[in-house]
């Protein structure tokens, strides 16, 4: 159960302690890493029977008595002894899927969590007098055979040292491994005989070692309890999400499932909530491209296509454009699936089917909203694409995506879901293509002779090229992180004739060549001559040619 209202004020206000006595209760709270309940039992500031009845007030919790308690023995089954005398915490009785536990602090979202694990049942907290509960502890659960010695074992001491991690501190352990090295994806997927771990950093997945075969199960459930997800189905996907705070950071973390003839496969977006929002410049844009691109985006209307397949990088590319456009006189309103990044200069709308709220639906509600620029994550059908045409014919700024290969595949793309190719000349201001491509360690990166690379199809003018070595602060993968590689196509009058006469795109990048447009090769053999990445690189993201 989530800290809903500020039990502090609430505290302050009903005079149950002063400010003096709240004070000093932060100070122990943070000296000894326990929660703010804790705290006022260890310092005896409140008296229980008050305590009790201010969280049964504020948490619309009721509490439980312990008069002819006489549970079954299957029931306290459910916890192991060791577990229900470190949290303080007894099983009093089950309904269905539902177990009602007496415990002390009702506000400990972790042990809310850990017993859901633990039992596979919804959780309903009853809240008891710390000896009422005690003497249950003793009287249901020996004591005496709880081994001695063992403590729960902390994520930095796991690390540290060969402990074997719970399956909760594994799964925190795997996600702080996927913070450290910046990936943006965790896969785990089941195998004949193991556990199969895989991170997707710098696009490029990495397989690292997983826990044993035997705890897949426990660790899947664990993940799927975490995005609220039924565990005891897996015939089905399922898609979820949770948040987590990890080594000071925020982490947002979407989970999709499926069933495969081996078990359960999951993968796990990563998504960091304060990450750093990079400017058009920072994306890897040449001179050449920020030029065409800030003359495409100053312009007052119109629609702005970024192009690519998943994973290129195309809503990056749209928040770096909103941070540039973002003034106090301009009203940005997006529709997002997913809303990857928080921005605090405009107003986010997530996709919602279930509500129908899609981006046809939302799209419609942001054009009454008085908005000068609108930002669609994504247009995936006509409806979509007619109201974003008709925004940008309107008078609004719109960006979107869209997965085509190229540039010139947009109006093409556009013309093939049913939209008129005179209206597509009319407020088409430009379209984006782009990928991503690894950067060469600069600590361990080698300029090679162009003739030592045998087998790659290098340019006639390039003469050498750096080439990724590896070492320790790349991980041996001789990379370290990613820029963009674009190329940007202004749609002129003369292109706004080609798409009303449904020109193919093979002609429209012809003619597009024909008037020295820069493509995204000609854009990645720049970055290879200057250092930046590798050929082999280039060839890997765009194929040879």
């Amino acid at each position: 159960m989530e800290e809903k209202f500020s039990i502090e004020q609430s505290l302050l206000k009903e005079g149950i302690v002063s400010k003096e006595q709240l004070q000093t209760l932060k100070i122990e709270q943070q000296r000894s890493s326990i929660s703010l309940v804790e705290a006022i039992r260890r310092l005896k500031f409140v008296q229980e029977d008050t305590l009790i009845d201010f969280l049964a007030e504020k948490l619309h919790l009721l509490k439980f008595e312990a008069n002819d308690f006489a549970p079954s023995k299957e029931l306290f089954a459910l916890l192991a002894a060791d577990f229900a005398w470190k949290e303080k915490v007894v099983p009093l009785f089950k309904n269905n899927d539902e177990l009602a536990v007496a415990l002390l602090d009702p506000l400990d979202g972790q042990l809310m969590e850990e017993l859901r694990f633990r039992t596979g049942l919804f959780i309903k907290p009853y809240l008891i007098k710390e000896e009422a509960l005690v003497a249950i502890l003793g009287q249901y659960y020996d004591r005496r055979k709880i081994p001695r010695g063992e403590r729960e074992v902390k994520i930095e001491e796991v690390k540290e040292s060969g402990i074997l991690p719970t399956v909760i501190e594994a799964v925190d352990l795997l996600l702080l491994q996927a913070l450290k090295v910046n990936a943006s994806d965790i896969h785990i997927e089941p195998q004949e005989d193991k556990m199969r771990l895989r991170l997707r950093v710098d696009g490029v997945l990495k397989e690292i070692s997983p826990p044993e075969a035997s705890l897949y199960n426990a660790f899947v459930s664990r993940i799927k309890i975490m995005s609220n997800l039924d565990i005891a189905e897996k015939r089905i996907p399922q898609d979820g999400r949770f948040k987590v705070a990890l080594s000071d950071e925020s982490l947002d973390v979407r989970v999709s499932v499926i069933p495969t003839i081996q078990g359960e496969s999951l993968v796990l977006r990563l998504l960091r909530q304060h990450k750093k929002l990079l400017t058009l410049e920072e994306l890897g844009m040449a001179k050449e491209h920020l030029t065409i691109y800030n003359r495409l985006i100053q312009r007052p209307s119109g629609i702005i296509l970024v192009t690519g397949p998943t994973g290129s990088g195309k809503t990056t590319t749209l928040y770096a454009t909103l941070l540039t456009l973002k003034t106090v006189d301009r009203n940005i309103i997006t529709i997002e699936d997913p809303v990857e990044y928080q921005l605090d200069f405009c107003r986010q709308i997530q996709v919602n089917p279930k509500v129908n709220l899609t981006f046809a639906t939302g799209l419609r509600s942001i054009l009454r909203h008085d908005p000068d620029i609108i930002m669609v994550g994504e247009i995936r059908d006509l409806e979509t694409a007619t109201i974003a045409i008709q925004a940008a014919l309107t008078g609004h700024l719109v960006f979107s995506t869209l997965h085509t290969n190229d540039a010139a595949s947009a109006i093409t793309r556009l013309i093939d879901m049913g939209i008129e190719p005179f209206l597509i000349a009319s407020c088409l201001n430009g379209a984006v293509a782009q990928r991503l491509i690894r950067v060469l360690c600069p600590k361990c990166k080698k300029a090679q002779e162009a003739a030592t690379l045998t087998g790659i199809p290098l340019r006639e003018n390039i003469k050498s090229a750096w080439q990724p070595m590896g070492c320790q602060e790349c991980l041996n993968t001789g990379f370290a992180g990613r820029i963009g590689i674009f190329e940007i196509m202004e749609l002129t009058p003369d292109l706004g004739r080609l798409a009303v006469k449904r020109t193919s795109s093979e002609e429209i990048v012809h003619f597009c060549r024909g008037k020295g447009m820069k493509f995204l090769y000609d854009d990645g053999w720049e970055k290879v001559v200057r250092g930046e990445t590798s050929p082999q690189e280039l060839i890997r993201v765009l194929g040879a040619g």
